[in-house]
């Protein structure tokens, strides 16, 4: 049809096409109207529970319209907690984890259940991505160091030495039926992604509830989920690592569906003779990482990847964890000792400092 034609068309029945228009518009705004009115009249209520487990504090707060439930859900993410635990752990002496470190033989095969060979599966790639920043054989290190248990000490040159030859990934082979040990003294270890892989399993049982929003808290790694019955982002807040616990310094605006990690020197740590020894050893030394990083958060719909990649990437560095966080495409924030902070092109309108003491810089 000519142009001419429109204008002429449009000119003849331009009263029926004002009406439509009208009618169009005014049913939107009914629409819409009975929907917010709808979603205001709903009332969300929000119970907040905390606990142990899994060697850790967890913070559960809970978004619901019916209230009744809450405590059953609440008792129900305890046990997933701690069945989670009793698999994965390295402390608890039946775990799968536990069961092989203990009684592996050297080039012998050792079986796992099925979702236990996918993390390790994870684990050992991202070891691989990382060329060694990240190691799921780090136990015997941490362990030396004593830093997680409460015996916190300055291990020997040597005792170091020993300890590294029992910490190379590229000792362990994994196959489809499980993995081989080439070396003696070795041992698999779920600490750094454990936390997050809890989240990622709370996440699914709270798809089977009435809860409409949550956030759960398991150590350093929490869970938004859903929302507070209002539509709007989650902010979370990043715990400041040069201040008492509780305090932030910057406040992430985020959807529900993901998993925010934080690593820190704060977390677990000892000083002797003015310097800080803390738990997130680099497998390249040996030693406490110091690469002028103090805390590195990530943001991911993975558990899983966001507390492994906060890890690894507290270890890689500012510049190659900026790069390897951009390219897993995860979103994270980096702080540094000096109170800089470098954050992921994705955060620019989602990330607010709350404290001068820091400052945002452009990398």
């Amino acid at each position: 049809m000519k142009f001419s034609m429109v204008i002429k068309y449009i000119a003849k029945y331009r009263h029926a096409i004002t009406a439509i228009v009208a009618v169009l518009f005014i049913g939107s705004m009914v629409y819409f109207g009975i929907r917010t009115k709808n979603m205001k009249d709903v009332s969300i209520e929000s119970q907040t529970f905390s606990g142990l487990a899994m060697g850790t504090a967890i913070k559960k707060t809970l978004y619901t319209e019916d209230a009744s439930q809450n405590e059953s859900i609440d008792k129900m993410i305890d046990s997933c907690l701690t069945e989670l635990e009793g698999r994965i752990s390295v402390r608890e002496a039946g775990s799968e984890v536990a069961s092989c470190n203990r009684n592996y033989a050297v080039n012998g095969i050792y079986t796992f259940s099925d979702d236990i060979m996918e993390y390790l599966k994870e684990e050992f790639q991202i070891w691989e991505d990382t060329k060694g920043a990240f190691s799921p054989c780090i136990r015997p290190l941490a362990d030396l160091w004593g830093i997680e248990d409460g015996e916190a000490r300055i291990p020997e040159p040597e005792e170091i030495e020993a300890a590294l030859k029992c910490i190379n990934a590229e000792n362990v082979e994994i196959v489809d039926s499980g993995i081989i040990f080439y070396e003696e003294r070795m041992a698999i270890d779920f600490g750094a992604v454990g936390k997050g892989i809890a989240c990622d399993l709370v996440r699914e049982k709270l798809q089977g509830t009435n809860v409409r929003g949550a956030v759960i808290s398991v150590g350093g790694s929490v869970l938004a989920y859903g929302d507070k019955g209002d539509g709007r982002n989650w902010h979370i807040g990043i715990q400041n690592p040069r201040a008492e616990e509780g305090k932030m310094f910057a406040v992430l605006d985020v959807e529900g569906g993901v998993v925010i990690s934080t690593s820190g020197d704060y977390e677990k740590y000892f000083e002797q003779n003015g310097k800080r020894y803390h738990h997130i050893i680099d497998p390249a030394t040996g030693y406490p990482v110091d690469n002028g990083l103090i805390s590195v958060t990530v943001i991911s719909e993975s558990g899983f990847l966001s507390d492994a990649l906060s890890t690894a990437c507290f270890v890689m560095g500012t510049e190659k964890g900026l790069k390897y966080a951009e390219k897993k495409g995860v979103e994270a924030v980096f702080v540094t000792t000096d109170k800089k902070v470098y954050i992921t092109s994705g955060l620019k309108k989602k990330f607010r400092l709350q404290s001068e003491e820091y400052q945002l810089e452009n990398k």
